[in-house]
């Protein structure tokens, strides 16, 4: 699991993700670490579009960088063809050095997404806590963001069920990734994350974990 702020990228952000410098560099590590030993990436993310991708390169133009991201020599496609969590997972998946073939499934809450069948398939799910944590936030500050945001760290380091509070407070508190969440849930189960690190510099919860696969 990984962030998907775009906040969180220097070429983006300068100095903002200074503040987030360790901790991205946390998640790039447990994105090396899953990535022993498998030979393909799939990445699943929000996308209202509801697109699906293959192993393209593109860049961060959108949010004003031309910074490239994806593998070297997979097909170009501009970035207005790519999604957001696509982009920024590229660019994490690049920075750990996983030079795999990745590809990119939406998850837009219709239903859950079809279970990787494949072992050596590392999967990788964009999501971010809720956005309402402090008055930098988004959204309005919400003690009931607060908690969730603790509950789903919780989550990450204990195990059991998802907490969710359902559709309408979600939105409530600028939990946008809850479909990722619950995909993500469907994917561990119950089982806690190996390692996991959560941080909150802007208002917005980030998360990063590590689960060991079932071939493990």
């Amino acid at each position: 699991m990984v962030p998907g702020a775009p906040v969180l990228v220097p070429e983006l952000s300068g100095g903002a993700a200074a503040e987030s410098a360790e901790q991205v560099d946390a998640v790039v590590a447990m994105l090396r670490a899953a990535g022993s030993g498998v030979d393909s990436v799939l990445v699943w993310g929000a996308d209202t579009a509801g697109r699906t991708i293959g192993d393209v390169s593109s860049s961060l133009a959108r949010w004003g960088a031309a910074a490239p991201v994806g593998r070297p020599g997979a097909p170009e496609a501009d970035h207005e063809e790519v999604p957001d969590a696509a982009l920024i997972a590229w660019w994490l998946l690049d920075r750990a050095g996983i030079d795999l073939p990745r590809s990119f499934v939406a998850v837009t809450g219709a239903g859950r997404l079809p279970r990787c069948a494949s072992p050596s398939t590392l999967v990788v799910v964009v999501a971010d806590g809720p956005a309402s944590l402090s008055p930098r936030a988004p959204v309005p500050e919400d003690p009931r963001g607060v908690a969730l945001d603790a509950d789903l760290t919780g989550w990450l380091r204990n195990g059991g069920p998802l907490p969710d509070p359902g559709e309408a407070v979600a939105q409530a508190v600028g939990w946008w990734s809850r479909p990722a969440w619950l995909e993500l849930s469907g994917l561990v189960g119950e089982r806690a994350a190996v390692e996991s690190i959560s941080w909150a510099p802007f208002g917005v919860g980030y998360h990063g974990a590590r689960w060991s696969g079932d071939h493990e």
